[in-house]
């Protein structure tokens, strides 16, 4: 058995709950799944299993955000010579 963060409170230990969708008030409870502790014990394959996906999660996302950087960078590259061609063209 191993101990990660519930999935439920987040390992806060507690959850916000809204009254509903008309009454929008949240109100603490404690947390029924890891009886407010903030950590769950699962038996060791799922744990393993978990920590599989988050790190590939965590890759996916990485990558994610490289291509992002990568595209900022090309739109400032071209703004900047868009921005060149356009001093260039007032000076004269």
């Amino acid at each position: 058995m191993a101990k990660t963060i519930c999935p439920r409170c987040h390992g806060n230990g507690y959850i916000k709950v809204k009254d509903s969708i008309e009454n929008p008030t949240e109100t603490i409870h404690q947390c029924p799944q890891c009886n407010s502790q903030g950590e769950i014990m699962i038996d060791e394959p799922r744990f393993k299993n978990i920590q599989k996906e988050r790190d590939l999660l965590s890759v996916a996302h990485i990558k994610k955000l490289e291509e992002e950087i990568d595209m900022l960078r090309k739109q400032k590259i071209y703004l900047q010579s868009k921005l060149r061609e356009k001093n260039g063209e007032s000076k004269t």
